[in-house]
């Protein structure tokens, strides 16, 4: 099985207008509503090609019945911890003249002690998945190290562990050395310490994160694709050039993919560019959408790869 955890879910709500007026009233068509969080939008990818897939994630009150119900939709099959807090709400303003959106993203609620180890356990104890993704940021409550605990937990065991992280979870879980991790350029210039002025930048630093025993290494570029790295070798996957219409989910969705492909047993290259597939259709669709089956297969045909 494929298990994705997201420790801080949300509703996104997506509002659509022309252009935002300041100290004005902004009159929008009605919201969009979707489930929402990097562990949440990779299962959702996940759940469009494999049956054998969960999502473990926290809920509470009225805003998470409602990203229930929304999961339901979806088939997303969901493992859920019932908590006490109300489940958080992002808001997203896209501005269609300028062809510009504004995310407005809440912390979300504090976790109790209890309330953590439910999550920890429901991952950790019931569970034994092929393919594990570890999505997003936590919610307060929640410890730095909350991945790498995870991570430790499955050593010596068959799962590959991804991680789609930032900050202290991501730099910590590459501690621990999972499987793979997915940071975007401004995420692996956080980790390492320093600015990525060229492509060789992104390549060595992503071959020093290699160095400390994570097998793949993958660094989103958006339009540009994605640049893999293993311990002996580097390459880049190249998107074809699509219309763009929303940027949100995108890197949600190739990590979704990349887990399925991995889970599939293809080949890191296979995996990669499938997962930049599913990536570059998510930009394709319009507002809450993410990619679709046959939009992954005719967008794969023209991936290509290059050796770096």
């Amino acid at each position: 099985m494929i298990l994705s955890l997201c420790p801080n879910p949300c509703l996104d709500v997506y509002y659509y207008t022309s252009v935002l007026k300041e100290d004005d009233t902004n009159r929008v068509e009605n919201p969009h509503l979707s489930p929402g969080g990097k562990g949440v939008n990779a299962a959702r990818v996940i759940a469009r090609f494999c049956s054998e897939s969960f999502l473990a994630l926290p809920l509470g009150g009225c805003i998470g019945k409602c990203v229930k119900e929304l999961l339901e939709r979806e088939g997303v099959s969901s493992i859920i911890v019932e908590v006490k807090g109300e489940t958080r709400v992002n808001t997203i303003l896209e501005q269609r003249e300028k062809g510009k959106h504004i995310l407005i993203a809440s912390r979300g609620r504090r976790l109790s002690s209890e309330e953590v180890e439910k999550l920890y356990n429901a991952v950790c104890t019931d569970y034994e998945p092929e393919v594990l993704i570890l999505g997003g940021s936590v919610p307060p409550g929640l410890p730095g190290d909350f991945y790498a605990r995870l991570i430790r937990n499955f050593k010596g065991k068959k799962t590959k562990i991804i991680v789609d992280a930032d900050g202290e979870l991501l730099s910590k879980a590459v501690e621990a050395a999972p499987f793979a991790v997915k940071p975007n350029k401004y995420e692996l210039e956080r980790l390492v310490g320093h600015p990525l002025l060229t492509p060789q930048d992104v390549v060595d630093a992503a071959k020093s994160i290699n160095k400390k025993g994570v097998e793949v290494v993958i660094v989103s570029l958006g339009e540009y694709g994605a640049v893999c790295t293993t311990a002996d070798r580097a390459f880049r996957v190249v998107p074809p050039k699509v219309e763009v219409r929303n940027t949100v989910g995108a890197g949600d969705s190739l990590v979704g993919g990349f887990a399925f492909a991995v889970y599939e047993g293809k080949s890191v290259e296979e995996a990669v560019s499938f997962g930049v597939a599913c990536g570059t259709d998510t930009v394709t669709r319009p507002g809450v959408a993410l990619c679709t089956r046959e939009g992954v297969k005719e967008i794969l045909k023209r991936v290509k790869v290059e050796e770096l």
